[in-house]
């Protein structure tokens, strides 16, 4: 078995490997129909010329829609299109994921062929384990796995510059980290988060001592820049954080839309589920119906795309809620059963009493109260910070890259799992980055148990041997 993980052809085998696997279990969504936000974002009318690029990448999320452009030019409402490009980047995704893991187990100096084996496992995990299903399968969220593409390929970047003696090569790799940075958040906010997680990665594998940590302030300069620009410009208005008057991604795209005469209608081939209506010569050059088009300033009809500013549900009942959402998301990522593409999952509304579950809601776990779940994520957390300190006193190498991820979850589901109410208590597709998290822990876990399995079948048969031959 080391043999085999020692050979020099086993990642470019692997990855062949990992890829055909992942089409395989993927094959049958080609034909997957439209659903839900699906037809929402197929009915932007910018999305039907490529010539309306600017107006369709200043809007949140832009580069996503993009695509989306693309995929309407290359075959219009084909359905079988937009999955297979949502399965390419999926594939793409995980062969990132990859060379990200060989990396950090490299630099956490554990031996090659374990570096090699735990990095293939993790990585297969995160290529077809069935919560990716939503991410990979529901055509608008490209949004998700797009974006964790280039979070993937930021933090890998960071390793290759940070690792490099040659300033050159460092500063085209520190570049290509603010580029794939902001490429990542117009893909999708989840992306906020990339600082903190670079941050930590650099103290947990890389620094020795602040002075080696201070010598990268090109990189976190570029970073805090942005992170700095995109708190102003979009997690503030997502929030309810901006001035009176500011307009938002979403309002601007309606804005945008709403300014597109008719005519561009007569040559699109809507199907059915659009119901686009045909345009007469009287209409030509009419805005659209206001059933298609909201006024500049209102609340869209539809609701924007991240649900920030729900009724209903105060940021305190928002965070109860997270902290049993958090708990169900680790239940889903073991047992993944009973997966479901709206949950309705329960809002908590008090702090010591589990909150009722709606009639036919079907969850893995019962639904704790909020202290309860609290409890559970401050141990998990606990747990983190025990490995993190304990790679300090050389014990065991591999303890920090399972702290590491033990952070690289909660951090990474910060943005949507915080006091910030978002209209869904619990979607799977958040999980699509934060899981690589858990299934490395998940490998390193396993392999523990079976390492000391196998050490003690080997040690029993050698102290029989040794009795027999006294």
């Amino acid at each position: 078995m080391i043999r085999l993980f020692s050979h020099r052809w086993f990642t470019p085998a692997f990855l062949l490997f990992m890829a055909l696997l992942t089409i395989a279990a993927y094959s049958n969504s080609f034909r997957a129909p439209i659903q839900f936000d699906d037809s929402q974002t197929l009915e932007n009318l910018l999305l039907r010329d490529l010539g309306n690029f600017w107006l369709i990448v200043e809007n949140t999320r832009g580069l996503t829609q993009y695509t989306f452009a693309l995929n309407y030019a290359a075959g219009g409402f084909e359905v079988w299109g937009y999955h297979a490009v949502n399965l390419s980047v999926h594939v793409l995704n995980s062969f990132l994921a990859y060379f990200l893991l060989l990396a950090t187990f490299r630099l956490a100096k554990v031996d090659e062929p374990d570096s090699r084996r735990f990095a293939a496992f993790s990585a297969l995990l995160f290529a077809v384990h069935p919560v990716q299903t939503q991410a990979v399968t529901y055509i608008v969220q490209r949004m998700e796995s797009l974006s964790a593409g280039f979070y993937l390929l930021s933090l890998l970047l960071f390793v290759r510059g940070a690792s490099s003696s040659a300033p050159v090569k460092k500063a085209l790799m520190y570049a290509g980290v603010a580029v794939s940075y902001f490429l990542a958040f117009v893909s999708a906010e989840v992306a906020y988060t990339l600082p903190a997680v670079i941050l930590l990665y650099d103290l947990c594998f890389m620094a020795k001592g602040a002075v080696n940590l201070f010598s990268r302030w090109p990189v976190y300069c570029l970073l805090a820049a942005l992170f700095a620009y995109f708190t102003v410009t979009t997690i503030a208005p997502l929030g309810g954080l901006s001035r009176p008057g500011q307009e938002s991604g979403i309002e601007a795209s309606e804005r945008h839309a709403a300014a597109l005469p008719l005519r561009v209608l007569k040559t699109v081939s809507a199907p059915a589920f659009l119901a686009v209506p045909e345009a007469s010569a009287e209409d030509a050059g009419a805005p659209l119906p206001k059933d298609r088009a909201e006024e500049p300033g209102k609340k869209s009809k539809y609701g924007d795309s991240a649900g920030f500013g729900i009724s209903g549900v105060s940021p305190k009942e928002y965070l109860y809620t997270q902290f049993n959402a958090i708990v169900y998301y680790v239940a889903l990522l073991a047992v993944p059963v009973n997966q479901n593409i709206d949950y309705d999952f329960p809002w908590a509304r008090e702090f010591l009493k589990a909150p009722p579950v709606p009639p036919g809601t079907v969850l893995n776990i019962p639904v704790l109260p909020p202290v309860v779940s609290l409890f559970i994520l401050l141990a998990i957390a606990g747990l983190g910070l025990i490995l993190l300190f304990r790679r300090r006193e050389g014990r065991d190498s591999r303890a920090r890259v399972a702290g590491f991820s033990i952070f690289w979850f909660f951090i990474i589901l910060s943005p949507t799992s915080s006091f910030v109410p978002i209209k869904d208590a619990l979607v799977e597709h958040r999980l699509y980055l934060a899981s690589l998290g858990f299934f490395v822990i998940f490998v390193l876990a396993v392999d523990r148990v079976v390492f000391r399995l196998i050490s003690g079948i080997v040690n029993a048969r050698l102290s029989r041997q040794e009795e027999r031959g006294a």
